[in-house]
């Protein structure tokens, strides 16, 4: 909606005067910050815009606005296509630098505070301006380089002398720490990040003092629609059924409550997807957003050096130190167990300063290394060092995964341990619905003899287009054959235009998402998952125990999820399937006897699936895992090449 405004932030635009009639432009301005529709922003802004074109003030509102819904493109594209005028003019030079800095246009921001630093080279408050801003951005050295010139003039007591003299703390300690002289293109953040953690390298592990498992955090980003989402979520009701029953899990007992802690479980994002099972089961679920943050000094850190690191955290950390911490030490907590790169980022620092004696980091899928589009790069440095410190555990729910893992951080693999989705057998019920939808289908598709499904989301990981480019080879060379598509996504829609072009769209039927997958899978003799990434893939789980036998990549731990030519087969490459191997594994499969059997009680299929994947099994080794304080850290001898503790 905003291309017209960029288009009016060039010139005048033909609107109406401001409306409604503000005593100043600050108000006018403000007024314009406060509307949530984008629509009316519009309208008001385009109208203001008329009465005060030449004036900044309301004219910013428009980058201001695109960059806090992470619009950052265009934003820039606003921001460069109006006039600030010559160089010179200081005030305006530093609107624009601020503008794109919001923007995440950092290199044009600080090049524009580059040329102004030339240019007024004695000015005190341009060069603590920027200084300030290359310090929030992780610039340390270069944030020194700016404001040292001018500093001996701050007077004592003052913030800028504050800012001085915590800069020169700051390069003193990591130069120290670091034992060299730091670079002015490292970002400092990650570098005290690091030291902080090291300041735990020889705590002292309390012993497991409480009955069984003792008081147990489970922390995660969200509960949104996802697999970790649902595994984390499925954890804490269960064991907190088991407590509340007098059921001991593996044979530990669960003597106190086990609590969820969530960044967000509000509706943005679908963020609250399984909070109605959580509160159904009285499970009790904390929301960090709504938690108040608190300083290093009111946590109660004493140590100077740490205190001073602390304050210099990249921002996911720092949101944990400050949020989770009071928590934490509030709770006495005996084991964190933080899911997902995210949540172990923002947890890890603040269970060190809380005591916490055992911090599950647990790994949920291949890592940001390979994902890229997740990387940030504190989390290299941030896993190295936290393998050093006493009572840190790393599991993660494939050996697959956990490999990767350790190929990247360069740790020994023994320091991973294997703990698997629990997966129940799906109902079979269907809605109406689904009902109609299957009985219009196999109308449609009378006399097939096979039907070949799928349960994916239609995401460029999940790979749908290669799924239906394989349906369309398969019917070609088995026209009795019909298909199934359960899920939904951004390709939804482009997925079924490619089965029209390929002419197989009228034997595919696409359900969209659907609340009823085992009704789904009780209709198809053969599943495929054809995925990019994984990490331990349920739905290969999940098709099993509802009889299914199945055709996967080798994505994450597919292969660990089946019997190789008993249940399944893995293909030979999860990048570019090779749609004749598919063709050949699924007709294998589907020509294959004995299914009912092997799933069926007491069969090799099934017997596997809950020796491995079953929800009992699940709770057992996380107990077992949770109670067990005996896992060292890493020394230096046995510490990584190029480490983060080097």
């Amino acid at each position: 909606m905003f291309e017209q405004q960029i288009t009016a932030a060039q010139g005048m635009p033909d609107a109406a005067p401001c409306w409604p009639d503000f005593e100043s432009i600050f108000a006018a301005a403000a007024h314009l910050e406060a509307i949530e529709d984008d629509e009316t922003f519009e309208v008001q802004w385009r109208s203001c815009l008329a009465s005060f074109a030449d004036d900044d003030i309301v004219w910013q509102e428009l980058p201001r606005r695109l960059s806090r819904r992470q619009q950052f493109d265009e934003a820039v594209e606003a921001i460069n296509a109006r006039d600030f005028g010559h160089e010179t003019n200081r005030a305006r030079q530093l609107l624009k630098a601020d503008l794109l800095h919001a923007a995440r246009a950092h290199a044009q921001s600080n090049a524009i505070f580059d040329r102004l630093v030339t240019r007024f080279p004695e000015d005190q408050d341009l060069r603590l301006t920027y200084a300030k801003r290359l310090l929030l951005d992780g610039m340390l050295v270069k944030a020194r380089r700016v404001v040292e010139p001018v500093e001996d003039s701050f007077p004592w007591d003052t913030q800028a002398r504050e800012f001085s003299e915590h800069t020169k703390a700051l390069v003193s300690i990591l130069v120290a720490r670091e034992g060299r002289p730091l670079s002015e293109d490292e970002d400092a953040r990650i570098l005290a990040m690091k030291h902080a953690i090291l300041r735990f390298r020889d705590r002292q592990v309390r012993p497991n003092l409480a009955r069984g498992l003792g008081k147990v955090a489970l922390i995660t980003g969200s509960l949104g629609p996802g697999g970790a989402e649902r595994q984390i979520s499925r954890l804490a009701i269960e064991l907190e059924k088991a407590r509340r029953s007098g059921r001991t899990v593996g044979g530990v007992e669960i003597s106190e409550e086990v609590e969820l802690v969530v960044r967000s479980h509000g509706p943005e994002r679908r963020n609250d997807f399984f909070l109605p099972d959580v509160l159904a089961n009285d499970v009790t679920i904390h929301e960090l957003n709504n938690f108040k943050p608190m300083s290093a000094r009111k946590i109660g850190v004493t140590d100077p050096e740490l205190a001073t690191l602390l304050s210099y955290l990249p921002p996911a950390a720092n949101y944990g130190v400050k949020r989770l911490t009071p928590y934490l030490q509030e709770k006495h907590v005996d084991v964190v167990s933080a899911w997902q790169d995210g949540a172990c980022l923002f947890a890890g620092i603040g269970a060190l300063i809380a005591g916490v004696p055992q911090i599950q980091l647990v790994m949920r899928g291949l890592p940001p290394s390979v994902r890229r589009h997740l990387y940030r790069p504190e989390y290299d440095v941030f896993y190295k060092a936290m393998a050093q410190i006493p009572g840190v555990h790393f599991l993660s729910n494939s050996k697959a995964a956990a490999d990767v893992y350790c190929d990247w951080l360069d740790l020994p693999r023994e320091r991973f341990q294997i703990f698997y989705n629990g997966v129940e057998p799906m109902a079979a019920d269907g809605n109406e619905e689904a009902q109609r939808m299957w009985e219009e289908f196999e109308a449609r598709t009378e006399g097939a003899r096979h039907t070949i499904g799928g349960v994916f989301r239609f995401e460029t990981d999940k790979q749908p287009n290669v799924w239906i480019r394989a349906a369309a080879r398969y019917y070609k060379q088995h026209p009795d054959a019909r298909f199934i598509a359960v899920g939904g996504g951004r390709l939804f829609e482009s997925g079924k235009k490619l089965a029209e072009t390929l002419g197989v769209a009228h034997r595919i039927l696409f359900t969209d998402r659907s609340s009823t997958v085992g009704f789904w899978m009780t209709k198809m003799d053969v599943l495929q998952l054809f995925s990019r990434y994984e990490g331990l893939p349920n739905v290969l789980i999940e098709a099993q125990y509802m009889g299914l036998r199945v055709v996967s990549t080798p994505a994450g731990g597919a292969s660990e999820c089946i019997i190789s030519g008993k249940t399944g087969y893995v293909l030979s490459c999860n990048e570019k399937p090779d749609v004749k191997e598919i063709v050949r594994y699924t007709n294998e499969l589907l020509e294959m006897p004995g299914q009912q059997e092997l799933f069926a009680e007491g069969g090799e299929g099934r017997t596997f699936l809950d020796t491995n994947f079953s929800v009992p099994k699940m709770l057992g080794d996380f107990a077992n895992i949770a109670v067990d304080r005996s896992i060292p850290a890493l020394d230096d001898g046995e510490m990584l090449r190029g480490s983060a503790a080097a």
